[in-house]
């Protein structure tokens, strides 16, 4: 009897090793956290460090988000059917991708937990450093993806994950190989630029005075364009209210403008301030609101793309033209939609 006791607790014993391997990465995970194949326990790790189970029928899962910037995501992953809630940010992907246009909502940023009951998804995605939100909902027996798309490396990772997690593999590898070749076109011009030559730039946010910080998306595409991206403040990826004196100071070749979030000024405004003509970018008139306003180009995910093309084309016209511009846009929509949408969103390629 004594034995057969100790086998027991042997046996247990070795399970319970065994389990907590399994919550270890797995040899051959990614960067983002995908476990592979060959792991014990198929799962993904999150931005904000959450370990959540793939699911056998992950082709099946259905979803919502309160977060914007989810919408690009299922998209680009060809889940849109599979939506249940979504915030759009503008009428136009409601215009772009059906599917998304007839989904419910379960709130704007903030989550509407009995309409989310009501529906219950098997997942939201939403945004990190909501820990109550996370709670609440995964309470309510629904998976929660936190995801963060601040830098082109993230938007990658995110598209891993929620492909592994939706059962989209091969549509997240055709998107990450299409951001990347995108990618090295772009670069195959900035780098022929001489450093002396680089603008400075920064973007400006929905209030004046107020930045996307050095840790933020856009800082990175001013980069990326082959500008220099002259605000180094920085507030865990968030906007910074760096101040009008600070502007000043920096004084910048070039200023972008939000399309992204609305603003409370406009360019007009920015000129016609006699406080504002000493800046480099006024007196040049090298002030450019980021488009589109229906679809805006500076919205984490793979518009960054376009967005990036658009503050190429603004800072260095002689070296990108209006029709490489167009290209890059048109790549851009029919990857995403399977066709382009300049009359919809009345795109000017040529003012541009």
């Amino acid at each position: 009897m004594k034995r057969k006791i100790l086998s027991a607790i042997l046996i247990l014993s070795l399970l319970l090793c065994a389990c907590a391997q399994g919550r270890e990465a797995a040899p051959g995970s990614t960067g983002s956290g995908i476990v592979s194949s060959s792991g014990s326990l198929p799962g993904i790790t999150d931005a904000a460090g959450r370990k959540i189970t793939v699911r056998p029928n992950a082709k099946e899962l259905t979803a919502a988000s309160v977060y914007a910037v989810s919408a690009p995501f299922f998209t680009a992953l060809g889940i849109s059917d599979r939506v249940k809630a979504v915030n759009l940010k503008t009428g136009f992907w409601a215009l772009a991708d059906p599917a998304l246009g007839a989904a419910d909502t379960v709130g704007r940023g903030t989550v509407d937990l009995e309409k989310l009951a009501e529906i219950h998804p098997d997942v939201l995605i939403h945004r990190i450093h909501d820990e109550k939100t996370v709670e609440a909902v995964s309470r309510l027996g629904i998976d929660v993806i936190c995801i963060r798309v601040e830098s082109v490396d993230d938007v990658k990772n995110t598209l891993i994950m929620l492909g592994e997690y939706f059962g989209a593999q091969e549509r997240a590898e055709k998107a990450i190989d299409w951001i990347e070749g995108e990618f090295r076109s772009i670069r195959k011009i900035t780098d022929t630029i001489p450093e002396k030559e680089r603008k400075t730039a920064l973007l400006m946010g929905g209030r004046i005075g107020r930045a996307a910080g050095a840790d933020m998306l856009q800082s990175w595409m001013i980069e990326t364009a082959g500008g220099i991206s002259v605000v180094k403040e920085a507030e865990d990826q968030s906007w910074v209210d760096i101040g009008v004196e600070r502007i000043f100071a920096y004084d910048p070749d070039v200023i972008f403008l939000t399309g992204s979030t609305a603003r409370e000024y406009t360019i007009e405004e920015l000129y016609g301030d006699p406080a504002w003509s000493a800046l480099k970018a006024v007196r040049n008139r090298q002030i450019f609101a980021m488009p589109a306003e229906k679809d805006p180009w500076d919205l984490p995910g793979l518009s960054c793309v376009t967005g990036t093309a658009f503050m190429l084309r603004k800072m260095y016209p002689d070296r990108f033209s209006a029709e490489d511009l167009e290209d890059h846009a048109d790549s851009y929509y029919r990857f995403m939609f399977g066709r382009c949408f300049d009359k919809e969103l009345e795109l000017d390629y040529k003012s541009y």
